[in-house]
């Protein structure tokens, strides 16, 4: 029986794609899967409101609280569960959205497609029996334990969050098509948009674009269904389209400014190789690709960095994501730094990749420094836990991650245990659709009563940026000024921090796995705005000052102690 035969799903996942396996379903359990997406393009709707400023102006957007004391009006309006000593909504996270006034009279009825007066339609997307995220799916928590869990958060967001009067009316949406079948993510985007008539969909498929275009061409939707996509696909699909971590131009901004200001010829330190620690560095760059490439605008931007900053990579080549050829693909790789003189290998791929580097790295008994620039979770523990350890003892550099949180203080689970008491069934996987959640109820109490993409995509623009300390990176959307390669941001994690890999720390993984490697945050998970990164060295490999994860609430991040709202089973 061939592959294309073979039913997966009856398959054990960990044994039909071997060690990759174990990483893919932490990448799954961590909210991303590599994908490999056509070029294939089609256009948005258009609209007279797509810049930042005529988006955030729009008058149908409700006046915050902050805005209304300024100008002296704060005390004439009734605002719906409104903390005015902060300006914030009653909700115990740093990113509780601003005050806005309580709905007096009609929300506007239908204001929207899947918008109406009691309701809002929004498409939940699983993937198909048979593609790889399904397959590898049951390693994780039940489906019913998730679909319990998301009705679960979305009960509590609606008791907290001003939605004007409308319910959230959740839809589960399976995919017809598996990995790259573009015809099948067309066609299931044509049914979310013109059958069932969604105002959004939660996530698409991985391995295409072709979801998300189809119904940004439709005027729906897309929250959480480009991940790791250049700022263009953002651009092209705006204001449709809406992701919780940085684009790979942004989070390379510091990651280019890291290489010139603190490595930048200079010895390689911390390879492994004696030779290499007495001579400057020589940099390798291995990156991932798409065939037909759809990174180019990527790598343009990284290598149009090196050379502003006076340093240049003697090895720039791309792969693909094959999984069986992956063994064949790295060992090719370590041979072409090894015979360049590389000292420095900068990752800029898919957390499997480095599996099979690092392996053949210390077959071909080459020890480079590893440079982590936090690309698609490579800069987690539980992902990293799988590299040669040989190898990765050599590897630092930057993450727009937080520091690690335990669950009873991370926002998903202390949240949900102050609105119900219990943490939620779902476990291993609600820090993962936790954010995406936030992320559209407050895009939704931002939009006001009437809803539609574009008061939704001013709404987020109206967010006051937020957060910047170790336990909570720094969220902002729509700042045209903050990120010199995206004139509209649509994601939300704007800093990065320095770290370096432990291979004998002991600890918890981000999935609650003890273990042995976890990575170090220089400086106690300090975090540096774009352009910002340090121009000294800073103090890698050397443990004082340095933090694995927070054992209790992360500093700078006490919030009121409300009581959750009436209702609520906590207050009972």
């Amino acid at each position: 029986m061939s592959d294309e035969q073979r039913p997966w799903p009856k398959m054990n996942p960990l044994r039909r794609w071997g060690p990759a396996a174990l990483v893919l379903v932490l990448f799954v359990a961590l909210g991303v899967v590599a994908s490999k997406r056509s070029t294939t393009r089609t256009t948005a709707v258009p609209s007279s409101t797509t810049g930042v400023a005529s988006l955030a102006d729009n008058p149908k957007l409700p006046i915050t609280y902050a805005e209304a004391k300024a100008k002296g009006t704060a005390g004439s309006i009734n605002w719906a569960n409104c903390d005015t000593s902060t300006g914030r909504i009653k909700f115990p996270s740093v990113y509780a959205p601003p005050c806005v006034p309580a709905l007096k009279g009609s929300n506007g009825g239908a204001t929207y497609q899947g918008v109406t007066a009691t309701t809002i339609k929004i498409v939940y997307y699983n993937s198909a029996p048979g593609d790889i995220t399904s397959a590898i799916s049951g390693n994780l928590d039940p489906p019913d334990a998730v679909k319990a869990s998301i009705a679960a958060y979305i009960k509590m967001f609606e008791a907290s969050f001003d939605t004007y009067g409308r319910k959230i009316e959740i839809v589960p949406f399976t995919g017809t098509g598996i990995g790259t079948d573009e015809t099948a993510a067309r066609a299931d985007a044509v049914n979310v948009a013109t059958q069932i008539k969604a105002f959004a969909s939660i996530g698409g498929p991985t391995q295409t674009p072709v979801y998300e275009n189809e119904l940004a061409k439709r005027g729906v939707l897309c929250i959480s269904c480009g991940l790791s996509v250049p700022n263009a696909t953002f651009a092209q699909d705006a204001p449709y389209m809406w992701g919780t971590l940085a684009t790979p131009e942004q989070y390379l901004e510091n990651v280019g400014l890291f290489l010139s200001k603190q490595l930048n010829d200079k010895p390689a330190k911390w390879a492994g190789e004696a030779a290499f620690r007495k001579e400057n560095r020589v940099f390798g760059i291995i990156h991932y690709e798409q065939d037909p490439p759809v990174f180019s605008s990527v790598s343009k931007v990284f290598t149009d960095l090196g050379k502003k900053n006076g340093w240049q990579a003697k090895v720039n080549a791309t792969y693909l994501l094959d999984l069986a050829k992956l063994p064949e693909i790295a060992a090719g790789l370590i041979a072409k730094l090894k015979a360049a003189g590389v000292t420095t290998v900068v990752f800029l791929g898919d957390p499997i990749m480095p599996i099979y580097l690092t392996k053949a790295a210390t077959q071909q008994n080459y020890f480079p420094e590893w440079i982590v620039t936090g690309t698609v979770l490579t800069d987690t523990s539980a992902l990293a836990r799988n590299y040669d350890q040989k190898q990765w003892a050599h590897a630092f550099g930057v993450s727009t991650l937080p520091v690690p949180t335990p669950h009873d203080y991370s926002d998903a689970y202390r949240i949900y245990k102050w609105y119900y008491g219990t943490m939620p069934e779902a476990n291993k996987t609600a820090g993962v659709f936790y954010p995406t959640l936030l992320q559209l109820f407050q895009g939704i109490q931002m939009a006001g009563p009437d809803l539609t993409p574009q008061t939704f995509a001013g709404g987020m623009f109206r967010l006051p940026p937020t957060g910047g300390e170790p336990g909570a990176p720094h969220v902002s959307y729509g700042n045209p000024k903050l990120f010199r390669f995206a004139k509209e941001d649509f994601t939300g994690v704007d800093d990065s921090t320095l770290i370096w890999w432990d291979p004998k720390a002991k600890g918890l993984d981000e999935q609650g796995k003890e273990g042995v490697g976890l990575y170090r945050y220089v400086d106690g998970g300090k975090r540096y705005m774009p352009g910002k990164i340090p121009t000294a060295l800073q103090p890698f490999f050397v443990k004082a000052g340095s933090i694995t994860a927070f054992t209790g609430q992360p500093p700078g991040l006490k919030t009121p102690d409300y009581p959750p709202p009436p209702g609520a089973p906590a207050a009972h």
